[in-house]
């Protein structure tokens, strides 16, 4: 049984052929002599995997499916969001690519993909979860540094008057798995999309296109995260640079 790896978020998913026919698609011969015959096929009861495979002579296929691109013949790729996506074909000849399009429907998000409990503390799913500075935090200060195993600010610390000082005391960030893993940042009125990458075994966290509140363009280590608590940190050797946010409305 030939496998695939599909690497996406810093995860992977390890996946098997199980599919039945979603649809075959056969374009007549264009002037370079390529007539494209491949398939898309969905597995029943779990429609976030889908089965590639071209069946177009003396051409290299290329697939792109939203989140990632294979050459292979056939591959199994996982769509892990829910929505309406479309799967581009590519059959490269002498005379050049040919390319056709498939548009598929994923009922839900993937639930194995997101089994991890940290998907839906940073994000409550499709719907999206907004966190702002704790400036409430028992002790006052939700920003600054300490020694390496610092679980708050310890050396240099920041609070309500430093945030307002540096523009950013209402900030707030937005996390959400609408059809993609995205961040989203209002800072002055002014609103910023990225997106993220989860290492959920290493519990990790990275911006793509933005960056979280005052931060440092950096792949920040998750020490707390629950419910109403988010704290990150830039580990160093032997310090670390804190950020401690907390769920929009939630009061300590």
């Amino acid at each position: 049984m030939k496998r695939l790896h599909i690497y996406f978020l810093g995860l992977t998913a390890a996946l098997f052929y199980a599919c039945s026919p979603y649809e075959d698609r056969i374009t007549p011969a264009d002037p370079a002599g390529i007539q494209l015959d491949f398939s898309v096929t969905q597995t029943p009861g779990y429609d976030n995997q889908v089965t590639l495979e071209s069946k177009t002579k003396d051409v290299i296929p290329f697939w792109d499916y939203g989140f990632g691109t294979t050459k292979n013949a056939k591959a199994v790729v996982i769509l892990p969001f829910a929505g309406d996506f479309f799967i581009k074909y590519s059959a490269y000849g002498a005379g050049g690519p040919k390319t056709d399009s498939v548009k598929v429907t994923v009922s839900e998000n993937d639930p194995k993909f997101f089994a991890s409990e940290l998907y839906n503390l940073l994000t409550n799913g499709a719907d999206g979860k907004t966190w702002v500075w704790a400036t409430d935090v028992p002790g006052g200060y939700c920003f600054g540094n300490g020694p390496g195993n610092a679980d708050k600010p310890a050396w240099w610390t920041v609070g309500t008057a430093g945030l307002r000082d540096q523009g950013v005391l209402d900030d707030e960030m937005t996390f959400d798995l609408n059809k993609n893993a995205n961040f989203t940042i209002l800072h002055k009125g002014v609103t910023t999309k990225g997106s993220f990458a989860l290492d959920t075994l290493n519990k990790a966290i990275k911006i793509n296109g933005a960056d979280i509140s005052w931060g440092n363009n950096v792949t920040y280590n998750i020490i707390k995260l629950n419910n109403n608590e988010l704290t990150l940190v830039q580990q160093g050797d032997g310090w670390r640079n804190l950020w401690l946010f907390k769920r929009k409305g939630f009061v300590f």
